[in-house]
């Protein structure tokens, strides 16, 4: 029997940031001082930019060695043997999560800490953050917590509709 496809994904709540980057330490070391998280500013306030693991990744769709691959469990990755640093998957993805920055000659990539979920444990990004910001759910409870979402990124609560 194979596992379930990995429905949850990390969701950022732009109104909790306190943009302590707490995320982004707990990635770097959890994956051998690799830098996963970068951060951009939004409104004055730096955001950490996290793999979306998109459905159907163009990251992995552009890459030329199938170093980029999404599993079984629809998480998107790469296999660092096969990663030549053309820089393919970079300008593949349309939110700009990749960067060029090579790292022992790969370009590092979130795995969404499958290994962890399938524990049953939420990614080290989420279970690190302080202020609740980083939550990891069902794309569908972002409507629920009267969030906006863009493609799997929630971006703030809706105006409207505040809490």
């Amino acid at each position: 029997m194979s596992p379930e496809i990995i429905q949850k994904r990390v969701i950022l709540d732009m109104d909790l940031c306190v943009e302590c980057k707490s995320c982004g330490s707990a990635c770097f070391y959890g994956h051998k001082n690799q830098p996963i998280i970068h951060y951009a500013d939004t409104e004055n306030v730096k955001v950490p930019i996290i793999c979306r693991q998109c459905l159907k990744p163009a990251c992995v769709d552009s890459c030329p060695n199938d170093a980029m691959h999404q599993d079984e469990l629809t998480v998107s990755k790469r296999s660092p043997e096969k990663c030549t640093a053309c820089g393919s998957c970079v300008r593949g993805c349309p939110f700009g999560v990749l960067t060029d920055e090579m790292i022992r000659h790969n370009v590092p990539k979130c795995d969404l800490c499958e290994a962890r979920v399938l524990e049953g444990k939420e990614p080290r990004c989420v279970e690190t953050c302080p202020s609740g910001a980083l939550r990891f759910g069902e794309v569908g409870s972002v409507q629920e917590s009267k969030l906006l979402l863009l493609g799997t990124r929630t971006i703030g609560h809706h105006p409207l509709k505040r809490r």
